[in-house]
Order: C-alpha cells, then structure tokens, then sequence
C-alpha cells in the first residue's frame, strides 16, 4: 500500500469509531413492580397501542446564522426514517404484550405513546457540520447530547392519565475513544436505550392503572399539529378609525350603517355689509319692499349744472 493511502486511512478511520455513547436517566425498572406485573392475570390490557415520533434533530451553531436573535425560527420536527419508526411501534407493541398490558383480542382502550427526541443526529449531520465546524474534533474531547421523552397516555373511569420517562443519551468524540467504539457504538446505545425507556414506562402504566381499579377506555382521536408556521405579522393593536380608501369599508370590520349625507347649509342672506360711502347695502336694497324703494332721480337732476360761458363773467 502507498505511503499516501496508508496516511488517508488512517485520518478516516478514527472519524468512523473515535466516539462512544453512555446512556443516563430516571430509566430504571422497579424490580418488585416487574415482578407484580408479570405475574398479575387480573389486570385488563389494552386493544390498540398507538405510537407517535418527534423528532427535532441536531442543529449546528452556523445553521442560525442569518436568523436573528431577537425572533429566532422556530425549529418544526423532522419525520425519522420509516424503518425507524416501523421498528419503535413493533418493539413498544412486543414489550407491552410481553408486560401482559397489550391484547388486541381481548383487551379494551387505547394507550398511546409519544416519544420525543431534540438533538439527534446521523453520521450525515456529522459530516456536513459538526466534524467539519470543529477541527481538532479528536485531538480536543468534544460531546453532543440527546435528549428522549416517552410519554403514555390512557384513560380511565376517573380521567385520563400520563406516565413520563425521561432519558439522556451522551457521545463523546475523541481519538482514544476509538477502542470503545465496538462496546459503545451510538446505534446500540440508542436501541437499549429506548428498549429500558419502554420497560420502565410499562411499569409505571401498570401501577397507576393498578391504583386506578378500572378497565382502560378509548381515547379520543389525536389532533395533529399543523406541518407548518407562518411567521407572525406586526399589526396594529386596534382599527383604524377610517380605511386608506374614502367611501368603502374595511375588509375586516362590519359593515357600517349609512350615516346621513351632510348637506351644507345656505348661507344667511341678510348679512349687513359695510357699504361705499353713498350708496345703500346690497341686502338691504334686495330686501327692501317695492313700495319704500324711492324712485330713481330724473336725469334732470342728475345732470350738472352747466358751466358759466367763457365770454360771461361770474358774477352776472
């Protein structure tokens, strides 16, 4: 082999086992509780198990660049792999009817199961982020964490109740930890882990529907949350008192009821005038009666008198 290949595969190598993956969590099974529940034939179980996946997947710190920090994106789930989620609802249906808490022949209600997951990755969110933001990725220890939520909800005579498993899967990525790799390998991990979460949850359903002293009933179809968001819009607070177009009604607001058209009123004709020296208000001319009118002055006179001829004098 040549020296540059040798080198090559060497860099690859640790980038595909130099990690190792360690379970945490209140994921522990009550031993007398297993025990009184494998052996209790009293109990009923259920009819129908459904089972439902969130998945918020890993986010690397560069992919927020550009949103703002004042109003972030909101992250929306991300459907795993259908083989994935084929593989949770057969092992949740095999783990409760092995608990005695699952037979669809002669069981009743309903138990409903939602796991929840933030942060989990694949090997390709690795290589398109994570191992290539962080350089010295194996020469520096460095960790991602996975965080799981197993809810199971049923109902009973008295309401409906819900059990909650929490659990924490941590991998942490280092060239030494590349020995370990066979032993702790994320995949194996993961698949105990919610095989420890399901066993614990069916403990805990057991107890509480123990206490309850009832058979389990059906619950009512599950609301589906919408694929997507739309971002919110800056409104005013209240309407507007008029819309940007005179005469028509807002979109939005009822339909108003026709005011009265205002029609100016006539001006008041009898207004005094302050008139030219000699000469009567135009009001009052108008008003006045015919009768009081005086006559007009005959052109008599109204004519001036006649200037004195040039060759008379004055005095005569």
């Amino acid at each position: 082999m040549k020296p540059y290949r040798l080198l090559l595969l060497s860099a690859v190598l640790p980038a595909l086992w130099g990690c190792a993956s360690f379970n945490s969590g209140d994921i522990l099974v009550e031993r007398g509780t297993a025990r009184a529940m494998l052996a209790d034939k009293s109990i009923t179980p259920f009819s129908e198990i459904e089972v439902y996946w969130q998945n918020f997947p890993y986010r690397s710190a560069i992919d927020s660049i550009g949103e703002g920090s004042t109003r972030p994106r909101k992250q929306l789930p991300r459907p795993v792999e259908p083989e994935e989620a084929a593989a949770l609802r057969s092992r949740a249906k095999e783990i409760f009817a092995e608990a005695g808490l699952y037979d669809k022949a002669r069981g009743s209600g309903t138990l409903r199961l939602e796991l929840t997951t933030l942060g989990r990755w694949t090997y390709r969110d690795l290589f398109h982020s994570y191992l290539v933001d962080t350089g010295f990725i194996f020469i520096i220890p460095s960790s991602l964490q996975v965080k799981y939520l197993l809810t199971a909800d049923f109902a009973v005579p008295s309401g409906t109740l819900r059990v909650e498993t929490e659990a924490r899967n941590k991998t942490t990525f280092h060239i030494l930890m590349a020995p370990l790799y066979p032993f702790f390998s994320p995949g194996a991990r993961e698949h105990g882990l919610l095989k420890q979460m399901l066993w614990r949850s069916a403990t805990d359903v057991y107890a509480r529907l123990k206490e309850s002293g009832g058979a389990p009933l059906r619950l009512p179809p599950k609301q589906e949350r919408a694929a997507t968001v739309s971002p919110a819009v800056s409104v005013p607070p209240l309407q507007p008192d008029r819309t940007w177009l005179p005469g028509q009604p807002a979109e939005s607001a009822p339909p108003a009821s026709p005011d009265p058209e205002v029609t100016p009123q006539k001006p008041d004709q009898t207004w005094v005038v302050s008139p030219a020296p000699g000469q009567a208000p135009a009001a009052v001319r108008e008003k006045a009666p015919p009768s009081t009118r005086r006559p007009a002055p005959a052109a008599s006179q109204t004519t001036p008198a006649a200037a004195p001829a040039q060759n008379e004098s004055p005095d005569d």
